[in-house]
């Protein structure tokens, strides 16, 4: 809400200066009050009281605005379950708040997709007899987690490169060729992480971040987690395959046995 109020204060400002065609440098929203003073002062025209007085107003927001997130810092880092979730590339102290919060009583969820979908990370469906037909994100639940969890994975995806959750998802992107779709499902796969570390109560493990498919001779090797850290720093496929044995080898035997049931 604070941040909200600064802003409509902010851009009041700029509509009154874009008016008298006056032109501030860019810069943080802390210096915006000195940044506009300094450019009304060497130009033809006064500063109005009016305007003084939205910047009094920016410049006492912004102070709040600071204590604000120094008060959140410390529910974020006093909070077993807000350190837990911090440490998922991305996540920081606004997201695992907002996160636990939401999330509430974690027993209330029996699988991750059911968090998924609470939050509207999961696309809907618009079915009518034999035909069906998907839809966009359902975008149920709160939109300030689930826009926190899409700004997650973008700050993931610029910090944390060589992460299997990061490396899955750039290869959705390639091919999807569409960043966006993979930075959403990047997104919805963060949420069912957090809900895994807040249920076991433990820790994010990069190797149990993600699986994805790589390439090797034959086009069809499974490498997890583990496998794609180590494609990432060898170069080569074949560093990959002693840690995936055992991925094909579960993935066989679950096919084997729909198979068999079917």
């Amino acid at each position: 809400a604070l941040v909200r109020s600064r802003t409509l204060l902010v851009n009041s400002v700029r509509a009154w200066m874009r008016g008298r065609l006056l032109a501030i440098s860019t810069g943080a929203t802390a210096t915006f009050p000195g940044r506009v003073r300094a450019c009304i002062s060497v130009s033809e025209h006064e500063l109005p009281p009016c305007l003084e007085r939205q910047l009094v107003a920016i410049e006492a927001l912004t102070e709040q605005v600071v204590a604000c997130d120094q008060e959140l810092r410390l529910i974020a880092t006093t909070n077993e379950d807000c350190v837990r979730a911090m440490t998922v590339p991305g996540v920081g102290p606004a997201t695992a708040v907002r996160f636990v919060g939401a999330i509430d009583d974690v027993s209330r969820f029996k699988t991750a997709h059911e968090v998924e979908s609470y939050f509207g990370l999961t696309p809907g469906e618009h079915s009518s007899s034999d035909s069906k037909h998907r839809t966009p994100l359902t975008k149920a639940g709160s939109a300030t987690v689930r826009w926190l969890l899409v700004q997650a994975a973008w700050t993931a995806l610029r910090t944390r490169p060589n992460d299997p959750m990061v490396l899955w998802a750039r290869r959705m992107s390639e091919r999807k060729q569409n960043k966006f779709i993979a930075v959403v499902a990047l997104a919805r796969k963060i949420a069912g992480v957090l809900y895994a570390l807040l249920r076991d109560q433990t820790n994010y493990q990069p190797q149990k971040g993600a699986t994805a498919r790589a390439d090797d001779l034959d086009g069809r090797l499974i490498a997890s987690g583990a496998g794609l850290t180590a494609l990432a720093r060898s170069g080569s496929p074949d560093a990959a395959v002693h840690a995936t044995q055992a991925s094909k080898k579960r993935t066989g035997s679950a096919s084997k046995r729909g198979r068999t049931a079917g």
